[in-house]
């Protein structure tokens, strides 16, 4: 029980953080994901004993730039999870995001950043409903528009076991304001 109060309560400060600081560039995204690259190579499954993962993930991101074409990036994100059962997914990520061309409102773009979450899903592969997510993906910035490939990884960190990986592809569309 404390486990959870305490994930719970990290997964809420992180969040409500970012709000508070002062940023260059604000979105709000919607994504969908699935299930990828885990034991069972068919999209979409987790596992080979027939279990998919599918959610619908939105997403509020502040922008800062750190230097000449790279942002540091903090979003914090719900996602409604589809399968295996329905529930949700809370949390927050930190990535860095460099834009490639000289102006970055008609770019192509790479993210890599770490984060946590909170899923009410009870996952085999892990142990605990608190989570460690590694991300990376690449996208394209037209005006204030952009699409979004991205991978993403959740283990607990070995703090329970088990701990195999439960990884997803997520495609983000949004607007920056």
């Amino acid at each position: 029980m404390r486990k959870g109060v305490f994930a719970v309560a990290v997964v809420a400060a992180c969040t409500v953080c970012p709000l508070c600081c002062v940023g260059d560039d604000n979105a709000v995204t919607a994504g969908y994901g699935f299930g990828i690259f885990n034991l069972d190579p068919k999209y979409g499954k987790l596992r080979g004993d027939g279990r998919y993962y599918y959610f619908y993930q939105i997403t509020y991101a502040r922008e800062k730039a750190l230097v000449k074409n790279l942002y540091l990036l903090m979003e914090p994100f719900v996602a409604y999870v589809d399968d295996p059962r329905s529930g949700l997914e809370a949390g927050m990520t930190m990535s860095l995001k460099y834009y490639f061309g000289k102006d970055y409102k008609n770019s192509f773009f790479a993210t890599l950043g770490t984060g946590a979450a909170y899923t009410t899903i009870a996952f085999e592969e892990q142990g605990t409903h608190f989570l460690f997510i590694l991300q990376g993906g690449i996208g394209y910035r037209w005006n204030n528009y952009f699409i979004e490939n991205r991978f993403r990884h959740f283990s607990n960190g070995g703090f329970e076991r088990p701990n195999r990986s439960v990884n997803a592809n997520i495609v983000n569309i949004g607007m920056h304001f």
